[in-house]
């Protein structure tokens, strides 16, 4: 059985309800107030110097440096958008040692762009000692990452218990940053 007059009235009413239906003007202006903020977080740092390794051909050794490329910083869309960051340092220490930590940032020709980042480090108690520290850079000072191409990361040993090949412990530091950016 067909039913042809019901096929022209359904199409006859599709179409009408296609022609007829409700439409507004676009706005393509909308596109020049576009604005979006995202933040990403991510690992910046990380290393781990055991006790027995700050003893070098049977000399303990009181100073230790490490120098990491950050290129990341020297990207397009971070020099143009980055507007705050963060940057968060985790040390652990189970060595009967004070140290001092600090964190300097190099420009392409490894001029230091600021004075640093400085941490103390308590020495190992019996309980493993964990210092944590933030440093913000606002959009006032975020200039000095964005000229920071390495990072020298050094640790200074203070004066205690002498340390041997066998010495138990491990210093540990770990870093993240948290980018912040406006992009119009």
């Amino acid at each position: 059985m067909k039913f042809p007059f019901f096929k022209k009235i359904i199409l006859i009413a599709t179409l009408g309800y296609c022609l007829f239906s409700c439409s507004s003007d676009l706005d393509f202006n909308q596109a020049e107030d576009f604005n979006i903020q995202p933040v990403f977080t991510t690992n910046l740092a990380y290393f781990e110097k055991k006790a027995p390794e700050f003893i070098i051909g049977g000399t303990e050794q009181s100073f230790f440096q490490h120098t990491s490329n950050v290129d990341f910083f020297n990207t397009s869309f971070v020099e143009e958008d980055l507007v705050k960051a963060e940057l968060y340092f985790r040390i652990k220490n189970t060595i009967a040692r004070e140290y001092i930590f600090n964190i300097i940032f190099l420009d392409v020709n490894g001029v230091p762009v600021n004075s640093g980042i400085k941490i103390d480090v308590p020495a190992y108690n019996g309980a493993e000692v964990l210092v944590e520290k933030t440093v913000t850079y606002t959009a006032a000072d975020v200039d000095i990452l964005k000229r920071t191409t390495q990072m020298m990361f050094s640790i200074t040993m203070l004066p205690g218990p002498p340390l041997t090949a066998n010495s138990q412990g491990r210093f540990e530091l770990s870093s993240s940053i948290t980018a912040y950016f406006d992009v119009e």
